[in-house]
């Protein structure tokens, strides 16, 4: 009864075991799959913004060239000036 007593005052062992010698080379490739990862979302969002822009700046030539027609104007196409 006097072991069991002292055992459960005892802290746990832990349940996993330390890491071995080589399993601590594949901590720094996770890191660059990291730095991977966050190349490929970066380049997502900058690449999202520059379709957005386009597709904003698309929306308002379509806007104009609806609001020439129901202004019942002919000449509703792009000006172009001779040089």
């Amino acid at each position: 009864m006097g072991s069991s007593m002292k055992d459960e005052g005892s802290p746990p062992e832990p349940a996993i075991a330390p890491a071995a010698a080589g399993e601590g080379d594949r901590g720094a490739s996770n890191q660059h799959l990291s730095t991977r990862g966050l190349v490929i979302v970066l380049a997502a969002i900058a690449a999202a913004l520059v379709l957005g822009y386009l597709l904003v700046n698309k929306l308002v030539d379509i806007s104009q060239e609806e609001d020439c027609a129901l202004a019942r104007r002919y000449n509703c196409g792009a000006v172009e000036v001779p040089r």
